[in-house]
């Protein structure tokens, strides 16, 4: 368990600030965390064993590609138009090759039955910028027969995961598979918009947490000051602070009845970080430099200087958190060596 602050020291000040990064990632559409891949369009026929691959077509509002960034396909639906009975169909993620006269399997999601009405279905595909989405029924493939214009690339069967194919150009037919692409800012294969609670970092996906200093035992040495600190997770530990203290006016200054006199600070440098987990402490060594050692060997114990001490914490979010602490330094010079 941390202790209290331990006398002679007094911590007359202490406040913790915490920040964290923004996420700046490029969004897909606008400010939108989610983009749909598909054609929007609804099936009224299946073809038998068919992998039906969209292609992009000028000019349409909608379209296969991922667009404009990597992300996470986070659900996925194929929309089924009346008369048609449900069949079990398969989404699959294709990358182009060899200048786009192939196309290889990179993803793919579980085999779902669709029907009538069907809602969107969860799921979780990584997926890339320029990646495809294409549909595959192990016994029928929904498509789209006759919603106007448009081609699709067609491979006349099953392909597996990693597997790469020529596909040929199948004029008038869609696909109706389609999906929801979030944004994945961090690359740790979450949506963030609905699986990433904590889309700053990799290392979390539920909610991103907070730094948490806890300050135990302040003690000053000789040399130092030694400040035990801890942390609520996995956080690099690191102090910096600085003294001060007044020069009285020269003597033969007119104006030094009016005079404060000069101020002068003199920093204590970066403390070399240490790494901390929650429930284990680490002790951070802040020397103290010659100049400020010399004025305490000026003073009586009762003239004391005062340290100004920032404890930094940054987690692996990364968020950081700051506890500042104001601590007496009391003098030590004795009354017969005061000079």
């Amino acid at each position: 368990m941390l202790k209290r602050f331990s006398l002679p020291i007094v911590a007359v000040f202490a406040v913790m600030l915490v920040s964290g990064p923004s996420c700046s990632a490029a969004p897909f559409s606008g400010e939108a965390l989610s983009d749909e891949a598909g054609w929007h369009c609804t099936a009224d026929a299946s073809r038998a064993g068919w992998t039906l691959l969209a292609l992009p077509q000028a000019g349409s509002p909608y379209s296969p590609l991922v667009k404009q960034s990597h992300g996470v396909i986070t659900s996925w639906n194929v929309r089924v138009g009346s008369g048609l009975s449900p069949l079990a169909q398969q989404l699959g993620v294709f990358r182009a090759v060899n200048g786009g006269a192939e196309y290889t399997k990179v993803a793919e999601s579980a085999i779902e039955t669709f029907g009538v009405g069907s809602e969107q279905l969860p799921t979780r595909i990584p997926v890339q910028a320029g990646d495809f989405i294409g549909l595959h029924g192990p016994l029928e493939t929904f498509v789209c027969d006759g919603e106007g214009s448009g081609s699709s690339a067609l491979f006349e069967g099953g392909i597996a995961l990693g597997e790469t194919k020529a596909f040929k150009a199948e004029s008038g037919v869609r696909s109706p598979g389609a999906a929801i692409v979030e944004l994945d800012a961090d690359g740790d294969g979450y949506g963030d918009a609905s699986q990433d609670r904590c889309p700053e970092s990799a290392v979390f996906q539920t909610t991103c947490p907070l730094v948490a200093l806890s300050i135990g035992e302040v003690t000053v040495k000789r040399n130092a000051i030694l400040i035990e600190a801890g942390n609520n997770t996995e956080a690099s530990l690191t102090a910096r602070g600085e003294v001060r203290w007044r020069v009285p006016p020269q003597a033969g200054d007119r104006t030094a009845h009016l005079s404060k006199g000069r101020q002068v600070r003199v920093g204590l440098g970066t403390v070399a970080p240490k790494t901390v987990t929650p429930g284990v402490t680490a002790v951070l060594r802040v020397p103290l430099p010659k100049s400020v050692l010399a004025q305490l060997d000026r003073r009586l114990p009762r003239q004391a200087l005062q340290a100004r001490i920032d404890v930094v914490g940054t987690n692996r979010v990364p968020y950081t958190g700051t506890h500042e602490l104001k601590i007496r330094l009391p003098g030590r010079a004795k009354p017969q060596e005061r000079r």
